[in-house]
């Protein structure tokens, strides 16, 4: 189905049920950025268990850093 297609037919949709793909479309789009951060996170673990102590890995000060700054904001939510 082509995006004008759809868009005509949510156009023949009665207001509530605009707002019900309104929210499922919401939902989606929330859906896919967890996935994506989940991902995220797990290549960036992956990564830094096999760099773990090699030149690749992290500059000491600047992981320290990091985790001074993650903490910050884990504390101001």
């Amino acid at each position: 189905m082509e995006q004008q297609e759809l868009i005509e037919k949510i156009k023949r949709l009665p207001q509530d049920s605009v707002a019900e793909v309104e929210e499922f479309v919401d939902s989606l789009a929330r859906r896919e950025r967890i996935l994506n951060r989940t991902s995220l996170h797990q290549a960036l673990t992956k990564y830094a268990i096999e760099h773990a102590g090699t030149v690749a890995d992290l500059d000491s000060d600047l992981e320290a850093a990091a985790t001074d700054h993650f903490f910050q904001q884990k504390s101001e939510q």
